[in-house]
């Protein structure tokens, strides 16, 4: 990756081509760091003339950034731990039982309960991180679907099928072909964030960028959006499994 120096600190950065894009931009997020978005076929501005040109803006972004990134929480899959599901808080609680062959995950009260097969084997953390992984995709595949079917029907969008992924940088995408990418960590957020994404990537099967018609488009279905744009960026990188 190429690396400039801005007041006095050395930033690495990297460019690419989206089809999506309309205008050059320059993108800064914990997952990808600092990028340089160009629309397919153009180059110009050169991107260090560019980046110069928003220095200000990209040290701001990658101190807010790192400050965010410190106040993760550190998942050790111990109890007590909290995890989000649908906006409300629930804790962790580790329970052997020896009848069991392997971990099964359940939500009850506010208590996320895995039941653990014993012994324990010296890996157990990253055994029940894999089992709460794979109750967040099992729940988001029953949820996030119906909710694209019913939002899609209530708005007059049409799409094709509806991907669960754990992606790392997005919560959402669409492809040129209708179908729907979804990520697991959603079942994290409350319902009505959840369906301003969903409705985000509807949108985006009418509208391929991020111009003044696709955020009226947005707003026609989501007058709140916002709000919940807001959220996401403030709350976003603490949605983590």
């Amino acid at each position: 990756m190429p690396v400039l120096e801005l007041k006095g600190r050395s930033i690495a950065y990297r460019v690419r081509t989206s089809q999506r894009a309309k205008r050059v931009s320059v993108r800064y997020s914990l997952g990808a760091g600092l990028e340089v978005v160009y629309p397919k076929g153009l180059r110009q501005p050169d991107p260090a003339a560019l980046l110069h040109e928003r220095e200000d803006w990209i040290l701001s972004a990658i101190d807010r950034f790192g400050d965010a990134q410190a106040k993760l929480p550190s998942r050790q899959y111990r109890e007590g731990e909290s995890f989000l599901f649908l906006g409300a808080s629930y804790q962790l609680k580790l329970e052997n039982d020896a009848s069991r062959r392997q971990i099964t995950v359940c939500l009850a009260d506010d208590v996320l309960k895995l039941f653990l097969p014993a012994p324990a084997p010296k890996d157990e953390s990253e055994r029940i991180r894999g089992a709460v992984e794979s109750f967040y995709r099992g729940q988001a595949k029953k949820y996030l679907p119906s909710r694209v079917r019913v939002l899609a029907a209530t708005h007059g969008f049409t799409y094709e099928k509806v991907r669960i992924k754990n992606q790392k940088t997005r919560w959402g995408s669409c492809s040129a072909k209708g179908n729907i990418n979804l990520n697991l960590r959603l079942m994290m957020a409350p319902d009505a964030a959840i369906d301003y994404v969903i409705i985000h990537e509807l949108c985006h099967l009418r509208v391929l960028n991020h111009s003044s018609a696709f955020w009226a488009l947005v707003e026609s279905c989501c007058p709140d959006y916002r709000h919940w744009k807001a959220w996401f960026k403030e709350h976003g990188p603490c949605l983590i499994l």
